[in-house]
């Protein structure tokens, strides 16, 4: 009796661990790829607060998917398309990430790397039409998006211009100094 009570109690637990997988997957369009006007070996120039020009290389463009987040109890899984471009400069390097979490939005997430160290990330979800006319620190950007640093205790923050010309326009620091884009 109690074998077969404990095989019944067994083939009920087994039975009603099972779900069905499901996969949702989040994958950019054309229109949002489009986004990153950045090629592969594309040289980028700068010019900073002191007038120093900073030459940078477009080193890396990857897309890729990643899962977030485990199976919950509806055994339902996400994939996320990811689009990644790096700008190789001397000491420092750009990572621009258009990651796709949701069907209408897209995060960016622009991240300065020092010695392979993220120092400054600068963080928004955008939509297609969120990019517009952005006047910042005195100059206008066309079809721009403005990110904001992202930090922690109420900190002074430095500001990014995004556009999808030209990628990375404008960055003020929290310090004062700034990197902007010439041709």
């Amino acid at each position: 009796m109690k074998k077969g009570l404990f095989l019944l109690l067994l083939t009920v637990i087994a039975v009603g661990c099972k779900c069905e997988e499901t996969l949702t997957v989040y994958s950019l369009t054309e229109d949002e790829k489009a986004l990153v006007p950045y090629q592969l070996n594309q040289t980028v120039k700068w010019i900073d607060h002191n007038n120093n020009i900073h030459n940078g290389l477009l080193s890396k463009i990857t897309e890729n998917f990643d899962e977030g987040g485990g199976r919950g109890e509806d055994c339902s899984r996400v994939q996320y398309n990811r689009l990644i471009s790096y700008i190789q400069f001397n000491n420092f390097k750009y990572e621009i990430l258009f990651e796709k979490r949701n069907p209408t939005e897209i995060n960016l997430v622009i991240q300065e790397y020092i010695d392979n160290t993220i120092t400054r990330s600068f963080i928004r979800g955008i939509k297609l039409d969120s990019f517009t006319t952005i006047e910042f620190n005195g100059e206008a950007y066309e079809n721009a998006a403005l990110l904001k640093q992202s930090v922690l205790d109420g900190e002074a923050f430095g500001h990014l211009v995004y556009s999808k010309t030209n990628g990375i326009e404008f960055i003020l620091f929290e310090d004062g100094t700034w990197y902007k884009r010439v041709e």
